[in-house]
């Protein structure tokens, strides 16, 4: 029972025509979008240790923000004591283009091609 509304109403034909082109002009190419970690994580569908792994194997290509802290050549014992350790002072960001490519370098294998059922139980 599918209805072709477009036939039954040529005014909704053209609508949604308009709404293709409008979307076409305000979609961005994958250079120019601008990701932060949660939503590379929710895109991926990850965990933050996992991405911190993947940023640390140089599979992903990532940029950091420019409020990052200089580092400076002082004696351990300063450093222990002011450090907070797993406190992160600068943001990471990525590209969705170099995220698109990651997904293309790593394709995720749907598991019923992994099982060893024959199909219809043959």
């Amino acid at each position: 029972m599918n209805y072709d509304y477009t036939e039954r109403f040529p005014e909704l034909k053209s609508l949604l025509k308009d709404f293709e082109e409008r979307i076409e002009r305000i979609s961005l190419p994958p250079e120019n979008v601008i990701l932060d970690d949660l939503e590379v994580m929710k895109i991926l569908n990850i965990s933050k240790r996992k991405l911190a792994q993947i940023r640390s194997d140089r599979k992903i290509k990532y940029y950091t923000s420019d409020d990052a802290p200089k580092v400076k050549k002082i004696k351990l014992k300063e450093v222990k004591s002011t450090s907070h350790k797993g406190i992160r002072r600068a943001k990471i960001y990525y590209l969705l283009c170099d995220i698109l490519v990651y997904v293309k370098r790593n394709p995720v294998v749907p598991i019923f091609e992994k099982l060893k059922i024959r199909p219809n139980g043959l």
